[in-house]
């Protein structure tokens, strides 16, 4: 386990130099056209015939989700309600998710980890050469039921099956696959948040924007000044659950957005937040922890949520504006063409922010 002394500076710096409530560099795609068909055997291109793709990036993880559907259920294969054919490693569906009602889709998650960042971790972690020369091989591993792969698809079902109107898709199956390119901590965020943007340009509805963060609480002295999140400020709790030197709170400092070493040696939390109800789908702790301390890393949890949902409504806005060029040029092209579509839309020759809303 790593040290704590090394966790967090007396200065309140961590290891990558952020303060306590800095998240890494957050980006956000959102692939306008999947391939209708595979044009590359690279693991880390978009699968072909997707319906939606979306790549989620917080500092050196990397996530990709893909969407098919929705679609008939599958009869046979590692998603069918018979669970024959489930060998691919880290699938969720029926045979794990329990019986289906027929009036609502069900989803269905799939997990795929590169070798790569299998290699990456393990020498993180110190592992033996042989090991990591093992893991090396192959592109993208989908065999093995890997204990994490497998509760990473759980998670992720567990959080969208309440979120989507499934109701909407009686007897049909949703279909996620998720690609793991690069793992340097909290890659169940990472995944969540790739899979929500994936099933937005796959035109699928959902209640609310769902974004993830993972949290650790530290057990020392708050830091010197309350820390913001460039370029966006946080609003501030109430003092019981700040980290301002004068609060009377856990006597804990709460981290943000953890890489893998503080996954590993402080108590973590991952929470998934629908941010305009401030409702939490998911809430994932990894060890026991005081209530104080929870109630205040869920707390954080809610408002760092804010934080995500601004970067992510942010790639929506750019992949609608991507979608909505060729009709900008068509109308550049044929003035006519334009004149007609602005007078039977009232007037309106491109998207405004409302029809962007979701």
């Amino acid at each position: 386990m790593q040290s704590r002394t090394q966790l967090l500076t007396p200065s309140a710096l961590r290891l990558d130099s952020r303060l306590p409530l800095e998240l890494r560099d957050l980006a956000f795609t959102i692939l306008p056209s999947p391939p209708t068909a595979s044009t590359s055997y690279s693991p880390t291109a978009p699968p072909a015939a997707a319906d939606g793709y979306a790549q989620a990036q917080h500092g050196l993880t990397t996530v990709a989700a893909a969407v098919f559907g929705p679609r008939e259920q599958q009869r046979t294969g590692p998603w069918s309600s018979t669970g024959t054919g489930q060998g691919a490693g880290g699938g969720v569906g029926a045979a794990a998710g329990g019986a289906q009602k027929g009036d609502r889709g069900q989803v269905n998650v799939e997990v795929g980890v590169a070798a790569w960042s299998e290699r990456v971790q393990q020498q993180q972690q110190g592992s033996s050469s042989s090991s990591s020369s093992a893991g090396a091989e192959g592109g993208l591993r989908r065999g093995g039921k890997d204990r994490k792969t497998i509760e990473l698809a759980a998670a992720v079902k567990n959080t969208f099956d309440n979120v989507l109107l499934l109701h909407l898709y009686p007897r049909s199956s949703i279909d996620i696959y998720l690609q793991v390119l690069e793992n340097d901590g909290s890659v169940l965020q990472a995944a969540i948040n790739a899979t929500c943007l994936a099933l937005i340009s796959a035109g699928l509805p959902l209640s609310d924007y769902v974004c993830a963060l993972s949290l650790a609480s530290y057990p020392s002295l708050p830091p010197s000044g309350p820390p913001q999140i460039p370029p966006f400020d946080l609003s501030t709790p109430s003092p019981q659950f700040s980290n301002a030197p004068n609060a009377h709170g856990s006597g804990s400092t709460t981290l943000l957005d953890l890489v893998t070493a503080e996954e590993q040696g402080l108590p973590s939390l991952t929470v998934a937040v629908l941010p305009r109800s401030g409702k939490v789908t998911l809430a994932s702790l990894e060890t026991r922890v005081a209530v104080g301390r929870f109630e205040e890393m869920l707390r954080w949890g809610v408002e760092g949520a804010k934080v995500v949902q601004g970067a992510m409504d942010e790639a929506v806005r750019t992949w609608a504006a991507s979608l909505a060029a060729p009709q900008q040029t068509l109308g550049a092209l044929f003035p006519g063409l334009g004149n007609a579509g602005g007078t039977a839309g009232g007037g309106r020759g491109g998207v405004d922010d409302d029809d962007m809303e979701l």
